[in-house]
């Protein structure tokens, strides 16, 4: 390195100059004196095992087809809207028409896009983004991770989804939002009990997120029982915490074991 860029470099004052510690955390301090958001599932169980959903995190629900993902995120929709958070909704899965009527008759006050386009990460970024200026909204649901990932051009599957979660992550972080994913198991006999590692496609979706909770029918407590697994927590350190669930008019709620 030459002695000019040497000077150039002991002068810098960029925003991303190096700087102490001290310096670094009075600026955060004076910035962000508390958290953007602390969103409650309404869930007494999982929000004690959460204490709330925090701005930075991203949220992994996951489960068998047809073992209540979707309902749980619904079910916590409405409780958040309940306490004036309003979430926007990335329903995939669905026709929004059939994704819509399920919250009937009682429909909760969500955000949406007008029209999904699958398989684009920078539509999706920029309508998290006009959703924030527009609305406020910093409680994103996406239903699911694969309709993120474009199929069509991922030369390594694992690690395109890997790139995608880091990118949720990175928005999370950078916007002060909570991401929800919702993401399918891997095929096969769902019998015994769920872990994180029963995830399709990625182990780089469990390592990214900050909490990941699997979901999964319990038909032998009866046709409406389901049971919610917290497999980890990063900020609150909970691990395997199990809520029971039943769901009652349309909603999951927390029952006694």
């Amino acid at each position: 390195m030459q002695s000019g860029q040497k000077r150039n470099l002991a002068e810098y004052d960029g925003e991303d100059r190096v700087v102490t510690s001290r310096e670094l955390w009075a600026h955060l301090s004076a910035e962000k004196e508390a958290v953007y958001i602390n969103a409650m599932s309404g869930i007494p169980g999982i929000d004690r095992a959460c204490e709330g959903f925090q701005d930075g995190e991203l949220i992994v629900i996951s489960g068998p087809t047809k073992n209540g993902k979707t309902l749980l995120a619904q079910t916590i929709t409405r409780n958040m809207a309940k306490l004036a958070t309003f979430p926007l909704w990335f329903t995939f899965e669905v026709p929004a028409r059939q994704f819509l009527s399920q919250f009937s008759p009682s429909m909760p006050l969500i955000y949406m896009p007008a029209k999904l386009k699958p398989r684009a990460m920078d539509w999706f970024e920029d309508r998290v983004m006009e959703s924030l200026e527009k609305f406020g909204t910093r409680v994103v649901f996406v239903d699911h991770l694969h309709y993120l990932v474009d199929l069509a051009r991922a030369k390594k599957f694992d690690v395109e989804i890997g790139a995608i979660i880091r990118r949720l992550k990175t928005l999370a972080v950078n916007n002060n939002l909570v991401i929800f994913l919702l993401c399918h198991t891997t095929k096969g006999r769902h019998n015994e009990d769920l872990s994180y590692e029963s995830i399709r496609d990625s182990s780089f979706i469990s390592q990214e997120s900050d909490c990941c909770i699997m979901v999964q029918r319990k038909p032998e407590f009866g046709d409406t029982r389901a049971r919610a697994r917290i497999e980890f927590h990063r900020r609150t350190g909970v691990m395997e915490r199990i809520v029971e669930l039943q769901k009652i008019n349309g909603s999951l709620v927390e029952v006694a074991p």
